[in-house]
């Protein structure tokens, strides 16, 4: 299977991960999470239940409680690269059994979902001031060194089949619009934003914050009490550690 990559036309997984000399970067738990080319890998395995997982240990490991790892940029230009391979359309869940019996069981979702949902958050963290998020400064400008590239991937989903796709690819490009090189683009995704403010899905209340940074009187948009699709960070964490 070979994979869009924006600048040199397609490559396969084996080769993007050969751009990194991933024992010159490390994830929050080396030795207990798996490494994270493996991590990657399984992003495009065969078995929905092993890329569920992968999803979970992207979120678990490489960007840990918000942190920023010196893995961290790698892996998310990684991501960005295989959003329009076929194999992320897989229905997943990146919830463990220890967690579907004592919250229920998740619904399942495309895993481009949750991919575009992880770029969104970790371009979301690595908005905050010097006080925040945590991780060494050096990784967390890494990460805002490609914000050019995470939007151009995510940007070629705004016309996906999927809606639920499409809202996702919007609002992981919400936050990378702070980077002046891509702040032109705002004019162009208004229309598309404030549709998305006026919905009822689980962007809605990002799709206001939005228009709201960009100078718009939000005032007449109805705000929810917080953002649908984090519902579960509202929640107690489980007794049962991440890994």
């Amino acid at each position: 299977m070979r994979i869009k990559n924006g600048d040199d036309g397609f490559v396969d997984p084996q080769e993007l991960l050969l751009r990194t000399d991933w024992n010159a970067v490390e994830h929050c738990c080396p030795n207990v999470a798996p490494a994270t080319p493996l991590i990657l890998l399984q992003l495009l395995d065969e078995d929905p239940r092993v890329q569920g997982a992968a999803l979970r240990d992207l979120n678990q490991a490489v960007t840990h409680q918000n942190t920023f790892y010196s893995a961290t940029a790698p892996a998310a230009a990684f991501v960005a690269a295989i959003l329009e391979d076929p194999r992320t359309l897989a229905e997943v869940s990146d919830r463990t059994p220890y967690e579907d019996a004592h919250y229920g069981a998740q619904p399942r979702f495309p895993l481009r979902v949750g991919l575009l949902n992880w770029l969104r958050d970790t371009a979301e963290d690595a908005n905050h001031t010097a006080e925040w998020p945590p991780g060494e400064q050096a990784d967390i400008d890494a990460f805002r060194a490609i914000r050019p590239t995470l939007f151009d991937a995510a940007r070629q989903l705004l016309a996906h089949d999927s809606q639920e796709v499409r809202e996702a690819a919007l609002t992981a490009i919400l936050p990378l619009l702070t980077e002046p090189d891509l702040a032109h683009h705002i004019p162009a995704l208004r229309d598309e934003v404030r549709a998305l403010a006026v919905g009822d899905g689980p962007h809605r209340g990002r799709a206001i914050d939005a228009l709201a940074s960009w100078g718009e009187d939000t005032s007449l948009y109805p705000r929810p009490t917080r953002h649908v699709g984090d519902v579960w960070a509202d929640m107690a964490a489980p007794d049962e550690p991440p890994f």
